[in-house]
């Protein structure tokens, strides 16, 4: 009977670990991808202006624009004010995440992305 009832303990221990981990999911990460954060936005590195986490993230040989110091042609190139502590681009619509200019109504859309045309964001961030 003791088999039995250490049996029935391991298989409820086994159901509720894996009910955990069903509810709260496992994070997985491929290289050269990034996760689009729940809030609806994803994170920029404010020391280069890439997106967060992809390969050409603080990659050393970028071209450093001479307006703002960050990597050329980077998301956050010429977007993010110099005195950020964090910055990040809303999925909705591509623009930086908080500004005037943020999910605004009557915006144009990109054909090939769906984000608002000339966003910051537009064509740079993974679907």
């Amino acid at each position: 009977m003791k088999i039995c009832k250490k049996s029935l303990f391991v298989v409820l221990a086994i159901v509720i670990v894996g009910a955990f981990v069903c509810i709260n999911g496992c994070d997985k990460k491929d290289s050269g991808t990034v996760r689009v954060a729940k809030a609806g936005s994803v994170d920029l590195c404010i020391k280069c202006g890439q997106i967060k986490g992809t390969d050409s993230c603080c990659k050393p040989d970028q071209a450093k624009c001479t307006g703002c110091g960050l990597a050329k042609g980077s998301p956050g190139c010429c977007n993010i004010p110099k005195d950020a502590t964090a910055a990040a681009l809303c999925t909705k619509c591509g623009q930086l995440k908080g500004s005037d200019s943020c999910c605004k109504p009557g915006a144009v859309k990109c054909d090939k992305c769906g984000l608002a045309k000339g966003s910051p964001g537009c064509c740079k961030l993974p679907k």
